[in-house]
């Protein structure tokens, strides 16, 4: 059983990176086409919009999803408990919200965002559908379907998002591209569940579902607070062009570091879930994640780092580059959340929830104070602020597991050593590459995004042969056996 289990826990993580690989390398051309097409206020409004719909969201999802993946036995009738009483919030914030836009648009001092809200906020009564259907598939660990659901939602969004931008739609681009896809998200993803909805509730299955449910939902309203309080500041304080860079920014470094995490976390809460009882196998199997997390995200960051100047002029044009110096700043950050975030399948899988509650609160607060420090700043200052912050929590994060499992400072090290190493080569073969080719090559050029990609390479593969680790044979192997397992699966079943 114990095999069968770490066999799906693969399958559903490969599916999880497929569906990641497509739908970022889509949103990042889209992102390329939209931002020459676009202009800095559109994304600055369309930032300002998220803002409502990221917190309709958090209010909408009251933990229900996650028990249903973390019980170890559900039923029909709780199944149709959590679709009832979902439904009936869902509809609620879509009226507050729809009603209150207009409030919401003074206090931003943007009154284009009324409309935005009223028509996006449409997605959360659909929302309740795929939320049911998809936390079905996660329990079985079927990241197939939900895999293909959201590719075709990817592409559903993307095509039309550029369609009506040509067609000098603006920033109703956005909002509609994102409205439709919902649309078929949720056709698709009912299909793949199997999942006919039904109104049914019974108050008793309600009130078992909700404690756990409830403080769930609680790290949710915290996250929104985190995630967003940067863009809510910057847009009270420096207007919708200044969020407009820091949105591209952020973005651009959130499409490698939240997906490197994601393409495991949904899969592993899973599988947690179900070894929840031995804190033995459990820190083995999480020093693995890490391990094979970091291997992945050093690389990545560290060059975005130095690619940054090229990447952002030559996909977005001149009328972007105060994005630079942000994406650089937050890229430091995103490498540190990104380790932190590893941990945080586990904190959900053994109800680590109270420990993480305070550990968000403290970053909340420091995150706040620290933007206002140095909003004065500008962009920059604001990114620093997140770093700083970021640091700070991960520390946290990681006391939690030190604590309440038998998992130790050296366990971690165990798992960064040879990524940090490896990033040092990065780091030092990128610096002396800018320093010769500098004088021939202007930073933003193609030339030179080539040139340090070549020394990126070079010194990841002289590090190698220095170290010879054994962390990137592994992932390496476990990936291209995976690969031949789904391939042979594939052919089997035409």
């Amino acid at each position: 059983m114990a095999k069968d289990l770490k066999e799906k826990t693969k399958v559903a993580v490969f599916w999880n990176i497929f569906n990641i690989l497509f739908s970022k390398t889509s949103r990042l051309i889209t992102s390329i086409i939209l931002a020459r097409i676009l202009f800095p206020e559109d994304f600055g409004l369309y930032g300002l919009t998220l803002i409502v719909i990221r917190f309709g969201r958090r209010l909408t999802n009251f933990g229900f999803s996650t028990v249903l993946i973390q019980k170890k036995e559900i039923d029909r009738s709780e199944i149709d408990t959590v679709f009832t009483a979902s439904f009936v919030i869902n509809l609620t914030v879509f009226l507050v919200l729809f009603f209150g836009a207009p409030y919401f648009s003074q206090f931003v001092r943007s009154p284009q965002v009324t409309q935005l809200i009223k028509v996006i906020s449409l997605t959360f009564i659909l929302n309740t559908f795929i939320m049911v259907a998809e936390s079905l598939l996660k329990r079985d660990l079927n990241f197939k379907g939900i895999s293909i659901a959201r590719s075709a939602r990817s592409v559903f969004s993307y095509s039309t998002a550029i369609v009506l931008a040509i067609l000098d739609f603006g920033v109703w681009s956005l909002i509609l591209g994102e409205v439709f896809s919902v649309v078929v998200n949720m056709i698709l993803v009912l299909i793949y569940a199997r999942f006919v909805p039904r109104i049914y509730f019974k108050f008793s299955i309600f009130k078992n579902l909700y404690s756990y449910g409830m403080r769930v939902s609680f790290v949710q309203y915290l996250d929104y607070f985190i995630n967003n309080i940067d863009y809510l500041l910057i847009g009270r304080f420096l207007g919708t062009e200044a969020l407009g860079y820091y949105e591209r920014a952020f973005n651009l470094m959130d499409m490698t570091r939240r997906q490197i995490g994601r393409s495991m976390n949904e899969a592993l809460f899973s599988a947690f879930s179900r070894i929840k009882e031995d804190g033995q196998r459990v820190v083995k199997n999480l020093k693995q994640v890490l391990s094979y997390t970091s291997l992945v995200a050093y690389p990545i960051l560290i060059g975005l780092i130095f690619l940054a100047p090229s990447l952002v002029y030559n996909m977005y044009g001149p009328k972007w580059l105060h994005t630079i110096i942000p994406l650089q700043i937050m890229c430091v950050s995103g490498l540190v959340k990104t380790i932190g975030s590893t941990f945080f399948p586990v904190i959900f899988a053994l109800d680590f929830i109270n420990q993480r509650i305070k550990a968000q609160v403290v970053y909340l607060v420091l995150l706040g104070g620290s933007i206002l420090l140095f909003i004065p700043y500008g962009i920059n200052g604001v990114a620093v602020a997140v770093v700083l912050s970021s640091i700070v929590y991960t520390l946290l994060i990681v006391r939690i597991m030190i604590k309440r499992l038998p998992f130790t400072v050296s366990d971690l090290w165990q798992t960064q050593k040879a990524p940090f190493l490896y990033g040092i080569f990065q780091v030092v073969f990128n610096l002396a590459a800018l320093r010769f080719a500098l004088p021939y090559f202007d930073i933003k050029s193609i030339p030179m995004f080539f040139i340090l990609s070549a020394a990126s390479l070079a010194a990841l593969g002289t590090a190698h042969l220095i170290f010879r680790e054994s962390a990137y044979k592994n992932l390496l192997s476990e990936f291209s056996t995976l690969f031949q397992k789904f391939s042979a699966a594939k052919k089997k079943s035409v």
